[in-house]
């Protein structure tokens, strides 16, 4: 048996690289629920946001923004409230001595 030059075996793919290719292969092969409603989910998302109402990453963001905004302000709202009812009773006794003058 003499090889010639036009005469070349052909090289078949490893075990573990024809395995790999499987997923490849299926993927191309069969139609996907999973593919149609990504497509169709990315290409109608804004409306389906607006319409059923759905959050987004940004309003969470200006959410937490705010809730720290906010948090940051009954902080100092509450500080204030303990100087205004020191203020308060000095006052309310200031008022019972002259009361009693």
């Amino acid at each position: 048996m003499y090889e010639t030059e036009g005469y070349r075996k052909e090289q078949k793919p490893s075990f573990t690289e024809s395995f790999a290719s499987i997923p490849e292969f299926v993927d191309r092969s069969l139609p996907s629920m999973d593919k149609r409603l990504g497509r169709y989910l990315d290409a109608h998302m804004p409306q389906l946001i607006s319409e059923w109402g759905l959050v987004t990453q940004s309003t969470l963001d200006n959410l937490e923004h705010r809730l720290d905004a906010v948090s940051t302000d009954i902080t100092a709202l509450e500080k204030m409230k303990l100087t205004l009812k020191e203020r308060a009773s000095v006052l309310e006794r200031a008022l019972s001595e002259a009361e009693e003058k």
